[in-house]
């Protein structure tokens, strides 16, 4: 072909289009479409806001008022499970009761909380209660085979007595081990009048779950005991007493109470929340000042 064909191929096609009827023009659509995919990979996470609690200026026998703690799911994936616990066994190493200073009483040990799905009571975060490591007048430990410890359980206005037994573990009021199959809980169910009426913890609905290296763990199911639906691990030497109910962990075997809850009662969606009302029970015969601070770890799991 010579180029001077080419040009006039070339000229023909351009008068050839110039002559298409306005009929058979294509305009452009007025809207178009397209399709857009997102993947959202799986992840965990939540927030819990506020990311600190304070109250100052309180008087001993009193409650420090209720403050709002929201726990919400950040990821992707729903939170089946949700529990919390208060650093109160680290802060709070040794018996306190002999100290005039704030300082040697963890801050845990005053902290209750009360969640939306369980909000009829409140529970404690993580209270330590310790051996009286002397007699209590008028006191009544019969229901328990070889008592061992005593003590009082304190709340915010009230105190009640507790006894621990190691059953056939130990002498009678000697050394004992608490965490092995025969222990005892027992618990007053009245106010301490220093009567012997009100010095007669018993162990009425309160079962020895199970037990591990350190510990006894115990359900209160007695609805008039100040403890009713908490927890209570006893320690293994039988001088003192752990009281909780949002702790699940495994290492010690907290959840192995069958009082034990998690804080949400179903799952807690991508966005969604759960409210917690926390509060702080001061009780009486606390030194002034600072309470060493404690810090509330929160565990969620799919």
């Amino acid at each position: 072909m010579s180029f001077n064909s080419v040009i006039i191929t070339i000229a023909v096609i351009f008068v050839f289009a110039a002559f298409i009827p306005a009929a058979f023009a294509i305009d452009p659509p007025a809207n178009q479409t397209i399709t857009v995919d997102v993947e959202v990979l799986s992840s965990a996470q939540i927030i819990v806001v506020p990311s600190s609690l304070a109250w100052t200026g309180l008087t001993t026998g009193t409650a420090g008022g209720m403050k709002n703690l929201t726990v919400k799911n950040t990821g992707s994936v729903n939170v089946s499970q949700l529990y919390f616990f208060a650093d109160t066994l680290d802060m709070e190493l040794s018996r306190p009761y002999s100290s005039d200073n704030a300082s040697s009483y963890s801050a845990g040990g005053v902290v209750v909380v009360k969640n939306e799905s369980d909000g009829e009571f409140y529970y404690f975060a993580g209270r330590i209660e310790w051996n009286w490591t002397e007699d209590i007048p008028n006191k009544d430990l019969t229901s328990l085979n070889n008592p061992v410890g005593w003590g009082f359980f304190v709340n915010a206005s009230s105190d009640y007595i507790w006894a621990v037994g190691n059953g056939t573990n130990a002498t009678t009021n000697g050394p004992g081990v608490c965490n092995t199959t025969g222990a005892q809980l027992a618990i007053e169910t009245d106010i301490d009048l220093g009567t012997v009426a009100t010095r007669t913890p018993v162990t009425t609905s309160i079962t020895r779950d199970s037990g591990d290296t350190n510990y006894s763990f115990f359900s209160v199911s007695n609805s008039n005991s100040p403890l009713f639906r908490h927890c209570v691990a006893v320690n293994s030497t039988c001088g003192s007493v752990y009281i909780y109910k949002y702790d699940k962990r495994t290492l010690p075997n907290f959840g192995s109470c069958a009082n034990s809850r998690y804080l949400n009662a179903g799952n807690i969606v991508p966005s969604a929340m759960e409210r917690l009302q926390v509060d702080v029970w001061v009780p009486r015969g606390l030194p002034a000042g600072n309470m060493t601070q404690t810090t509330l770890t929160f565990v969620a799991s799919l």
